[in-house]
């Protein structure tokens, strides 16, 4: 048998790798779903387009949290695709991202491929694959989660369309405005820093392209932010007034000093990258800040003292990379080599002054914007290593070993969240503190249809309308879930007691449930409790006394009074009639839910 050639096994390499990030993305997918308020919300407004056609598509997407501010509407536009190749269900609509969270493994090896060795490139892709961060946000609807895939693919056609020995220069620079628009529909970080990037990079770079290329390209933004401004011509600019408004919230959100919010931002990349690399999600960071004689000190209390030494160190791997960024870009003469250092010293930049603000704010979510950047490093910080301890067989062990722990490590604790998943529905599992997706505790798509069949079951027992109370981020999942059945019901404590209905709340398990109940035992006796698992439902019976009447006329529409600029769908703008706002918005519920929810976009 003859040997196999470099090319040959990089390729077999490259499709072991892609095949383990396809397992580990799609692996009991649609049973382990993350389901909650956000992604309850834009189903709806892809349903009202299934149920119809494409004119029913909103021409603004989803909202920038605690803010009325809209994206534009690319992600829904996707979803929707998804949808239609997927099918209808919540799993179906989710199907997208998955699929450009697959994709995106063999981009980010290419994009390494910009500068470092096969060997190297196929180990930092493989821990990229296997990243417990990258891997959670690949397997649900979210429309931050499609920006690794379209950012990534929009520099790495940036650095294409710079590269002198590139043919198709004009094509790759068009490729790349496409991305990158598209990158800013699914963030408000994005919409601010991607603009950014690119034009210092082009300031730095000076590329030439034809007239007719910039034409084209300012047409792919004329084109793609078209819904946007048909939508701000109709309001009269009033997203564009959100905007400015959301800047200025944003921004001045957080009463600290600038060094406080620069130290509290060193200590989220530290441990963001720590995160990212490893899967681990114990560490901590001490507090700095500046004492009255104006010098440098800090504190860590018992619960950050036990994980610091986790994020001192990755803050210091983490700075020796960014040091030799700047030496590799400085001694590299290669210019395809040095534009890729180039580039990623200005991402690095860019997204750490645009989180400065929001320091003590910050959500892990955010990290999809630059995440890539910490395995890139990592990289540098491994190369950098390897030329200290000279380019023999112990460097080539070092970077070996560590990437291939690292890798281990990612998987122990990505199987141990694929374990507490598959046993959320019937144990009451202990939630550690989640650094990936913030869950207070695993509530899956299987769970909450084993509790949606129970609620479903009662009202054909009693034929009574269902009444709900849980948690935000559960409450419009399961109530969106009810209505997807025809199972007739509202919001327990926002439409009156009445005689016909069954009344639960699904509540967390390990919370206080004794302290939960308080409140509803004036007007309720605690009924029995069923347990699913990380939830429980426990049934109210009203007393006769807080009865308002025998049935609630459904037929009725909530009143509304929100204050949210109007949405168009096509269909409303070129008829114009007035907008029938997405109907996951705009009622006392959901105002009540924006205010609880800690998730935003």
């Amino acid at each position: 048998m003859g040997r196999f050639s470099l090319k040959q096994l990089v390729i077999f390499g490259l499709i072991a790798i892609v095949g383990i990030g396809i397992f580990l993305r799609t692996y009991h997918f649609s049973p382990w779903l993350h389901f909650e308020l956000d992604q309850a919300r834009d189903a709806r407004v892809i349903d009202v387009a299934l149920e119809g056609d494409p004119a029913d598509l909103p021409l603004l997407g989803p909202k920038a949290g605690g803010t009325f501010l809209r994206l534009a509407p690319g992600y829904y536009y996707l979803q929707y695709l998804s949808a239609l190749v997927f099918g209808g269900s919540p799993a179906g609509m989710a199907g997208f991202v998955a699929v450009f969270s697959i994709l995106s493994i063999p981009l980010f090896y290419f994009l390494l491929r910009r500068y470092f060795s096969y060997p190297l490139s196929l180990g930092l892709t493989f821990l990229f694959s296997t990243s417990a961060y990258f891997v959670m946000y690949g397997r649900f609807a979210w429309n931050p989660n499609i920006l690794p895939f379209f950012t990534m693919l929009g520099l790495y056609a940036l650095l294409r369309s710079v590269d002198e020995s590139e043919h198709q220069k004009e094509r790759w620079f068009l490729a790349a405005v496409f991305s990158l628009i598209l990158a800013t529909h699914a963030h408000f970080l994005a919409f601010l820093a991607i603009p950014a990037i690119v034009i210092v990079f082009f300031l730095v770079k000076r590329p030439r392209f034809s007239l007719y290329s910039w034409l084209l390209a300012f047409s792919l933004v004329m084109v793609l932010y078209l819904p946007l401004a048909l939508n701000e011509i109709e309001t009269g600019g009033m997203n564009t007034q959100e905007f400015f408004g959301a800047i200025t919230e944003k921004s001045t959100k957080e009463d600290h000093i600038l060094p406080d919010k620069f130290f509290r931002n060193i200590a989220e990349h530290a441990l963001g990258a720590l995160l990212i690399t490893t899967g681990f999600e114990g560490g901590t960071f001490p507090y700095f800040t500046w004492n009255e004689s104006g010098r440098i000190w800090w504190t860590c209390n018992e619960k950050c003292d036990q994980g610091k030494w986790y994020g001192v160190a990755t803050a210091l791997v983490f700075g020796m990379s960014l040091l030799f960024l700047v030496f590799f870009w400085w001694k590299e003469r290669e210019q395809k080599k040095k534009d890729f250092l180039l580039l990623s010293g200005i991402w690095f930049s860019v997204a750490f002054i645009l989180f400065l603000p929001l320091s003590y704010g910050f959500a892990p979510r955010f990290f999809l914007l630059s995440g890539p950047l910490f395995i890139i490093f990592l990289g540098l910080f491994l190369l950098g290593v390897k030329q200290i301890l000279g380019n023999g067989r112990v460097g080539t062990f070092v970077v070996g070993g560590s990437l291939a722990i690292l890798v281990c490590s990612n998987l122990f604790f990505l199987f141990e969240r694929f374990d507490e998943l598959s046993r959320a529905g019937t144990e009451m599992i202990k939630n550690n503190p989640d650094r990936i997706l913030k869950e207070r505790v695993r509530v899956t798509m299987e769970q909450q249809t084993a509790i949606v069949d129970f609620l479903e079951k009662r009202q054909r027992e009693t034929g009574y309308p269902v009444y709900m109370w849980s948690e935000p981020q559960h409450r419009r999942a399961l109530k969106y879930l009810l209505e997807k059945r025809g199972v007739e019901n509202a919001v327990l404590g926002f439409d009156g007691i009445y005689r016909e209905g069954v009344y639960y709340l699904i509540l967390r398990a390990q919370s206080d449930l004794e302290d939960a109940l308080k409140k509803y035992r004036e007007h309720y006796t605690i009924g029995e409790t069923t347990p699913f698992g990380t939830l429980v439902a426990i049934e109210l019976v009203p007393d006769p006394v807080a009865i308002l009447a025998q049935r609630q006329d459904f037929s009725k529409p909530n009143p509304s009074d929100s204050t949210a600029p109007p949405r168009y769908t096509w269909r409303e703008f070129f008829k114009r009639n007035a907008p029938i706002t997405a109907p996951e918005e705009d009622t006392s519920l959901d105002q009540m839910e924006d205010k609880d929810a800690s998730q935003d976009n």
